[in-house]
């Protein structure tokens, strides 16, 4: 049975170019227009553009461009419309044994998080945020370490050919178009010193998100639509990210970082700048210089001394 908020969906998707009075909906519905108002401003949160003017009533705009998930049917991809953060539902799952190559996608993050806790923006209807669940095989935690790497290549890699965008890397996880962030990374891992457990790899892409999305991270972050002008199908778009980053782990358990070394350097914004890497017990400036074979950045202070950094974040 139709409840509700799918009536008043509907009601106005049927009045397309017109407005349609709280009044007329309470009616049909014997609900309240105090209701009306609670429904609409849920439908907003998913991405509907509804507007409201007094005396005349809701007029719907715009609908968000929802994930088919007809076409979502792969083996071990789950579909959810809105979730805690995908890397949490997928760390639950993995502890109950969902097995390697597990993939979650959701329309919405209630909770989205990036590095060091911070919240990830994750709209309705947007972006896309999906996770994959890695379990190698006899696979120490510092052989797995550079895989972040390996996964923003493929990622921007595919997302330059799907878009035609001069996508690049910064070191370590973040995905930039024009010195602004459009996706980033969070790899999660449980083990032992000497062997892997599994990988929890999260992935957030601003895909159509306009400059209100933004408010928050205004001249730092930006999306594939703001930076194109044009609005980009996001299933397809998944699934062509999908194949690639899958086909790129894949080859990293296989043949470690070495093929994606080059790929990192000819792709990066990181290399021959002066910066700053932060850790959690202090920071470092200099001139990043290189990326070694195990994926470590490589700074050189003013004294010409060099220091080797594995993890961290560029300030």
């Amino acid at each position: 049975m139709e409840d509700s908020r799918e009536a008043i969906l509907r009601q106005l998707q049927e009045n397309r170019g017109r407005f349609v009075s709280g009044e007329e909906l309470a009616g049909r519905l014997n609900i309240s227009r105090a209701a009306v108002w609670k429904h609409i401003r849920h439908l907003r949160r998913e991405g509907y553009q509804i507007e409201a003017l007094p005396r005349r009533g809701y007029l719907l705009e715009e609908e968000p461009d929802r994930l088919d998930a007809s076409l979502l049917t792969a083996e071990k991809l789950f579909y959810y419309t809105t979730v805690d953060s995908t890397n949490a539902v997928l760390r639950r799952m993995a502890e109950e044994g969902a097995p390697h190559e597990t993939m979650v996608i959701a329309e919405e993050q209630r909770a989205g998080r990036g590095r060091r806790g911070r919240r990830w923006l994750s709209p309705p209807g947007k972006g896309l945020y999906f996770s994959l669940l890695l379990r190698p095989a006899g696979v120490a935690p510092e052989e797995a370490a550079p895989i972040t790497l390996a996964a923003a290549v493929a990622l921007a890699q595919q997302l330059q050919r799907e878009t035609g965008l001069p996508v690049r890397v910064k070191w370590p996880n973040d995905l930039l178009v024009n010195h602004r962030k459009i996706g980033g990374i969070l790899t999660e891992l449980k083990g032992e010193p000497d062997r892997v457990e599994y990988l929890v790899m999260g992935i957030g892409i601003n895909v159509n998100q306009e400059h209100s999305d933004l408010e928050e991270l205004a001249g730092r972050a930006s999306s594939l639509y703001l930076e194109k002008g044009e609005k980009f199908p996001r299933t397809p778009l998944f699934l062509g990210l999908r194949s690639k980053l899958l086909q790129g782990c894949r080859q990293f358990f296989l043949e470690g970082f070495a093929p994606f070394r080059l790929s990192w350097r000819q792709l990066n914004a990181t290399l021959g700048r002066r910066v700053t890497v932060s850790w959690a017990g202090g920071s470092q400036e200099g001139l990043a210089v290189d990326l070694d074979e195990q994926g470590a950045l490589l700074l050189e202070d003013d004294r010409g001394k060099r220091h080797r950094f594995t993890y961290g974040e560029i300030i």
